[in-house]
């Protein structure tokens, strides 16, 4: 019981340290998860993991485009400063269903 107290002391310690990180999945055609939800003011580092072909991730609102392809996921921290609801797109053309690939992005 007190390994578990420790490991959770040292999760909440990397993650305060070291702001938070939420990877997301791309696929033919979609995300995963289809919806992420980010907190105003608090640093998140986003990473786009391709898991078939190239994808790309990006919202203009929020000032931030990804690129992935398999085996070359790409990060970037971004610090969302308003309140919203906001939609990210595919930003790589990736053939029939590319129009589709949207990501719902809450900041509260």
């Amino acid at each position: 019981m007190k390994g578990l107290k420790i490991l959770g002391l040292c999760t909440l310690l990397s993650v305060t340290l070291l702001g938070k990180e939420i990877q997301i999945v791309a696929y033919e055609w979609g995300y995963e998860p289809k919806e992420i939800v980010l907190k105003k003011d608090e640093p998140v580092t986003l990473t786009l993991v391709s898991k078939e072909g190239d994808h790309g991730l990006g919202s203009k609102e929020l000032g931030f485009d990804l690129e992935a392809s398999p085996g070359k996921p790409e990060s970037i921290e971004i610090k969302p400063t308003e309140v919203g609801e906001y939609i990210g797109k595919c930003t790589v053309p990736c053939g029939s269903g590319h129009k589709k690939m949207l990501l719902k992005i809450k900041v509260e």
